[in-house]
């Protein structure tokens, strides 16, 4: 019985000290308020990227923008940050991709769930391309509520520093942060299961 107890209570401070995963929303700039065919057209020939920054390492669950879409895919990316030499910055590296099938549909919020990206400290970008043809009527309004810390926007195959240009894309990033820093209940109880366990062993040797 002795035994079983110091195994639990040896557990359970593992438990605490490995620190408790939690919810965190990210990144949510609000609803943009431009209504469909007055944003910036989305289709094959432009990617639109919003860039962000994250205190601690984390998970990223979910990325979602606001857009219209048509038939075809729209693909989800983690960049990295890069400077482009003009005093801006850009996307730099692909870091994570995911791709979602898409139908033609009215504005909304579209994105993939389940991503289980890790990410630590850093400024991040993520990047929203379509494959929808250049007659395609979709678009992504600009002016949502809550400004990004930078935009960007690739045209003819070059990224171009978007910040000025008023594109206020809605983003949406949800993540799971991950305490690392030992709960004191949590280090009390590891440092009693181990002195327990150490005076079992003892005892056990002295029979």
């Amino acid at each position: 019985m002795f035994v079983k107890r110091l195994s639990f209570i040896f557990l359970l401070a593992l438990g605490l000290m490995s620190g408790a995963a939690r919810a965190a929303l990210v990144v949510d700039t609000g609803t943009p308020s431009n209504a469909i065919g007055s944003g910036w057209a989305f289709n094959a020939n432009h990617s639109y990227a919003g860039q962000f920054s994250v205190a601690g390492a984390l998970t990223i669950d979910s990325i979602a923008g606001y857009f219209s879409t048509d038939a075809g895919t729209v693909g989800i990316s983690l960049f990295s940050n890069s400077g482009d030499g003009d005093g801006g910055f850009i996307p730099g590296s692909v870091l994570q991709s995911a791709s979602v099938a898409t139908s033609a549909g009215a504005l909304g919020w579209n994105g993939a769930s389940a991503l289980d990206w890790k990410v630590g400290p850093g400024t991040y970008w993520v990047v929203f391309s379509a494959s929808y043809g250049a007659g395609s009527q979709s678009s992504m309004p600009g002016m949502a509520p809550q400004a990004l810390g930078g935009y960007a926007l690739m045209q003819g195959g070059a990224w171009y520093d978007a910040t000025f240009l008023g594109l206020g894309q809605g983003l949406r990033v949800d993540g799971t942060l991950v305490s690392s820093v030992p709960e004191p209940a949590g280090t009390m109880m590891l440092v009693v299961g181990l002195a327990g366990i150490g005076l079992l062993a003892r005892r056990r040797r002295q029979r």
